[in-house]
């Protein structure tokens, strides 16, 4: 991916946020607690870092697709798959593997949850902390992504049109928005919603650990991680691990993965 592309991908990423944050002011999940200033630049700021290291990771999976085409049609084209069969498949199977099974991993493993809780602290849960996400969790989740693209020879279209569809869909999920409840009910069949994602960010570990879905909501009701939606309305936010003023610093973020599972009280009452 070249300077320009970079650009034109940040931009819809920053208009989309810009259009969730809009959203938000007009129809509000939840009211908006106080001094948010501080934790909305901290995630703006990871939000940067993160963009930044897409756009390294996207160029990695360029020169694999270019390796790929050097070695002639993938094991789809082969099978004489028509394309528009290939980009649907391809959409599918991404959807699964980067955005509900390497989310779930992040769940089951201890490891991988110390990077992956740097998410799931945020205090209040709005278009901001979309990509409030440690590097770690970045490449790990790439992993989910370059594999299926190497094995199975997915085509660019089915790549694209799923890293935009959940760059575009996760500023919604995560924005505070609450939606008609009839309408919620039904997408939540097929789709993640706000209601279904919000409940995925709950202190409660019963609640936390379900709704992995990135778009489908089919995985989770499929596998059994489902959790209604209208439990979302009593949520409450953060982790009982890490301390909020923790939470809302950059560097307390960014060395989060390293530090211990729990919040020491020397640091505690350093905080206060």
């Amino acid at each position: 991916m070249d300077s320009r592309e970079f650009l034109t991908t940040a931009a819809i990423f920053i208009a989309m946020l810009g259009l969730a944050t809009l959203t938000e002011l007009a129809l509000p999940l939840f009211a908006r607690a106080p001094a948010q200033r501080v934790r909305r630049a901290t995630n703006l700021a990871l939000t940067a870092l993160t963009l930044s290291l897409n756009w390294a990771l996207s160029g990695a999976a360029a020169l694999v697709a270019l390796a790929l085409s050097l070695h002639g049609p993938g094991p789809m084209s082969r099978l004489g798959i028509p394309l528009a069969a290939q980009i649907i498949g391809g959409f599918l199977v991404l959807d699964f593997s980067f955005g509900y099974l390497a989310h779930r991993t992040m769940h089951m493993s201890p490891l991988l949850w110390r990077a992956h809780r740097v998410h799931h602290s945020d205090t209040f849960v709005d278009a901001t902390t979309t990509f409030r996400n440690h590097p770690i969790e970045g490449l790990w989740r790439f992993l989910f992504l370059i594999v299926p693209i190497w094995v199975l020879g997915l085509p660019a279209e089915a790549v694209a049109l799923q890293r935009l569809s959940s760059a575009i869909n996760a500023s919604l999920e995560h924005a505070n928005i609450r939606l008609w409840p009839p309408l919620e009910r039904v997408l939540s069949w097929i789709w993640v919603t706000p209601n279904m994602h919000k409940v995925h960010h709950s202190r409660a570990r019963v609640e936390t650990d379900s709704n992995y879905g990135n778009l489908l909501s089919i995985y989770d009701r499929i596998l059994q991680t489902f959790t209604p939606t209208h439990r979302a309305f009593g949520v409450v936010y953060g982790l009982d691990d890490v301390d909020a003023d923790r939470a809302r610093s950059l560097p307390a973020l960014l060395s989060m993965p390293f530090s211990g599972a729990r919040v020491s009280r020397s640091e505690r009452n350093l905080l206060q």
